[in-house]
């Protein structure tokens, strides 16, 4: 015992001494100042080191991996210092003033970049803990499933998902919680009508799949009131939370519940949000087939880190929580719009723990447009920026230093509106209207810009590149930020403001058209392009500016092939299919005219299923046809289906075919097997998550980005008739 105490002394005494030898040894190499010459030595040797160490194993342990991630810090850090001391001049208030506003952009990009290197320190994958079903000690369970103005057909789909959730029946009840059918809104003369009629309907769906329906009186706080009302309406000791496009798979609870049977004061156990459907930039551009996901990065790589600190949030959804914690604070918080992260702040400031499980247990839907990715992003930046300002981390009573920076990095994030405007606009101040805000000789940048943003790219693509690509960021960031960051600044200014919206989902898209709010990227982009003469003009009038006028000259030039694909994303695609298919694998048996045919199953969604067999069979369209087929749990399903198309691939003949439903139990039988196999959308993401170099990324991003533009110009006529409507 005494020897076990000496050796964690020892051990916290020699972690203790080498992190503040680490902590003067990056002090003083960020620091010294160095001629130009030796500084391009060093950040060479640097970068030398970075590119070597990616391509060894010495980074897949810690040693390594913290060892990489310090040398890159050095170099933005030495960066940002060079900034700070030698290129901020006062000339006139003018130019000042654009100097600092970009230097101020430029500090919170290498902030936020440092404090996600922190975050990223350690990811941690939790395994579920297994739980027999047939325990009688399992704590009971609560499903919530807020609704508000979703259609109907929608939250169906989602009760079924829960109804065959795998776990004892009489430890789980199921809440529709109908917030679209209030009695304030059956009493309001305007909407009394549809919310009567779907009050009806929504009460005899809930207790036709054996839900119990909800419907409280007014519509106040939100999501949060209407699951805080839900809370005194029932007793389960944990709650499952989901939105009502959130289907959630068969194991949901058995690969949850064990971790709040190992650790009693464990408040949340939190799970991806898997998405079946491309979201606008996705679809618009079709980079769904061949990239990772947008919201990959954030559950594949993100997250994990935050665990690993004690700091994984509940994400509004795919969540189970403890009720006696929620209970001890007055329920769901509603002081901002984004209840979730604010009760998390409240829960881990009181000594709670969380964790995190990277296994997709629930299908969701991403929003099909882009005006409703902008109400969905601005919801989620005004509620972090309103956190930062009402409940800063830095600030917080309880939290850990290290929760607090993880926190912070969170927050900072959704400034990044602000931030990706000034840097589109700042090159064409400086080559249109004369506006002095870096100054720079080209040397300078090749010794100090160049390496931060080449170290800056290689930590990326270590940290993130199997799930976000080089350059995706900039493009999401782009086609959000002239929207978030008016929402932000808004907030900033009066934190109290901002109000819940409800992203739409389920949108039916029937034609191709230019979004209303695409407009702003045709004004930005003719600003860049008229930027680019007066860059000529001032390169031979004006020969001592030319190392300036070049850097901005190559940063206007980055910008426009940002914009000329942001332009692809704002035109919007119809969307053919009425229910999304998802890629996956497994066996199927099929029997025709009787006839026993193997075949592979290749992509299944509610609408049909993708097969590929022997072309030797001769399948034709309009075959009616009974199928076997299991999924990972080993569960039969027995399926009718009908081919509707069939392609050669190969020696293999592809068939499309429909689902025949007879009955309302094919129905739930087939919502069972199509969304019921966690196993399913883990295949769907490891197709997806690969890693790609950043020049290549730049490529395929620009390239998708110029079909999309020239699928504009194409429709010249409509785009003018809009753009001026």
């Amino acid at each position: 015992m005494v020897f076990k105490k000496v050796s964690k002394r020892f051990y916290f005494v020699s972690n203790l001494f080498i992190g503040l030898f680490l902590l003067v040894v990056f002090i003083y190499l960020s620091g010294f100042y160095l001629p130009l010459f030796l500084q391009f030595v060093l950040m060479g040797i640097l970068i030398g080191f970075l590119l070597i160490l990616r391509k060894t194993s010495f980074i897949n342990n810690s040693i390594g991996k913290i060892f990489f991630l310090f040398l890159a810090s050095i170099i933005s850090v030495r960066y940002w210092l060079w900034r700070t001391t030698e290129t901020i001049f006062y000339t006139n208030w003018i130019d000042f003033t654009g100097t600092m506003i970009l230097y101020l952009a430029e500090t919170f990009g290498i902030a936020l970049y440092i404090t996600g290197i922190f975050v990223n320190l350690w990811p941690i994958r939790r395994k579920p803990i297994p739980i027999s079903t047939k325990l009688d000690n399992l704590p009971t369970v609560d499903i919530f499933i807020p609704t508000i103005n979703e259609p109907e057909d929608m939250v169906k789909i989602s009760l079924i998902g829960c109804k065959h959730i795998d776990y004892p029946k009489d430890k789980v009840k199921i809440y529709l919680l109908d917030d679209g059918a209030t009695l304030q809104r059956r009493m309001d003369p305007k909407t009394k009508e549809e919310a009567w009629k779907r009050y009806f309907r929504f009460k005899k769906m809930a207790e036709d799949l054996g839900a119990i329906y909800i419907a409280r009186e007014k519509n106040e706080h939100a999501k949060a009131g209407n699951i805080n009302y839900a809370l005194k309406k029932s007793y389960g000791d944990l709650i499952l939370v989901l939105d009502s496009d959130h289907i959630p798979t068969r194991d949901i609870l058995k690969n949850t519940v064990g971790w709040f049977l190992k650790d009693k004061k464990l408040f949340l156990v939190q799970t991806p949000h898997f998405f079946i459907n491309p979201d606008p930039v996705e679809k618009n551009l079709g980079t769904f087939s061949d990239a990772p996901t947008e919201q990959q990065m954030f559950y594949e790589a993100i997250h994990p880190g935050l665990d690993f600190w004690n700091s994984s949030f509940f994400c509004g959804s795919a969540a189970i929580l403890r009720r006696k914690y929620l209970e001890e604070i007055g329920g769901l918080k509603g002081r901002t719009v984004t209840e979730d992260a604010e009760t998390s702040i409240d829960l881990h400031s009181k000594g709670l723990n969380s964790i995190y499980i990277p296994i997709p247990m629930v299908c969701g839907l991403n929003p099909e447009t882009y005006d409703s990715l902008i109400t969905q992003r601005t919801r989620w930046a005004q509620g972090m920026v309103q956190i930062f300002m009402t409940k800063n981390p830095l600030f917080k009573r309880g939290l850990k230093f290290y929760q607090k920076i993880c926190y912070l990095n969170c927050c900072l994030f959704w400034f990044f509106g602000i931030a990706r405007i000034i840097f589109l606009l700042t090159p064409v101040g400086f080559l249109v209207a004369g506006i002095n805000v870096y100054f720079a000789s080209v040397p300078q940048a090749l010794a100090y810009t160049l390496p931060h943003l080449i170290s800056a790219t290689i930590v990326g693509n270590f940290l993130y590149g199997k799930v976000r690509w080089a350059f995706f960021s900039e493009l999401y960031e782009s086609i959000q930020s002239i929207f978030v960051a008016p929402a932000i600044i808004s907030a900033i200014i009066r934190p109290k403001k901002p109000t819940f919206k409800v992203t739409p989902k389920g949108v039916d898209l029937k034609k191709d058209f230019l979004n209303p709010l695409g407009k702003p990227f045709y004004l930005l982009l003719l600003a860049i392009i008229f930027a680019f003469p007066f860059a000529v003009m001032k390169w031979f009038h004006y020969p001592l500016y030319r190392d300036v006028i070049l850097i901005c000259g190559a940063w206007n030039a980055f910008n426009f092939l940002l914009v000329l694909a942001c332009l692809g994303v704002v035109w919007e695609r119809r969307q053919i299919r009425r229910f999304h298919r998802a890629w996956t694998k497994g066996k199927a048996v099929l029997y025709l005219n009787g006839n026993r045919i193997e075949g592979e199953v290749k992509d299944v969604s509610l609408g049909g299923i993708g097969i590929e067999v022997d072309k030797k069979y001769d399948l034709k369209k309009g075959d009616k046809i009974n199928i076997t087929t299991k999924d990972s749990y080993g569960y039969e399903y027995y399926l009718k289906i009908e081919v509707v198309r069939t392609s050669n691939i190969g020696k293999k003949v592809y068939l499309g075919c429909r689902f025949l439903l007879d009955t309302k139990e094919d129905f739930e039988n087939l919502v069972k097997f199509v969304y019921g196999d966690s196993k399913r959308w883990i295949l769907f993401w490891q197709r997806k998550s690969k890693h790609m170099s950043s020049i290549r990324s730049f490529i395929y991003l620009v390239s998708k980005g110029l079909r999309g533009s020239i699928y504009n110009l194409k429709n010249i006529p409509k785009i003018i008739k809009e753009v001026w409507s």
